[in-house]
């Protein structure tokens, strides 16, 4: 019975099989591959997001300048400004004061 015991006792029930060993230097390196990785895709991707969002604040901007309200807008700046052979507005407007001017000083005494 002795000898079952001691035969037993030598399969190795004293150390811990390769299987269970933790490969340390393994670990730390896919870590710190996975870190690198993982910076690396977030930098792409922010990157990616800011050239999208610059083209497309360029196209709007481009696509703003041909829009109806920005046309009229631009027409009724060069009326105001005496286009279309049309007095500007200063002008005519020195030209009512020189009129009514002086009934208007008057009306206010």
């Amino acid at each position: 019975m002795t000898d079952e015991t001691t035969n037993h006792d030598d399969h190795g029930h004293g150390e811990a099989p390769s299987y269970d060993d933790i490969n340390t230097p393994v670990i730390v390196l896919v870590g710190a591959i996975s870190a690198i990785v993982t910076l690396i895709t977030i930098m792409f991707v922010q990157g990616l997001c800011y050239h999208w969002q610059n083209s497309y604040l360029k196209e709007r901007s481009a696509k703003a300048e041909s829009m109806p309200a920005v046309k009229e807008i631009a027409r009724q700046k060069e009326l105001l400004a005496g286009g279309d052979g049309l007095v500007s507005i200063d002008d005519a407007m020195k030209k009512v004061v020189t009129a009514y001017g002086g009934g208007v000083e008057q009306a206010e005494n």
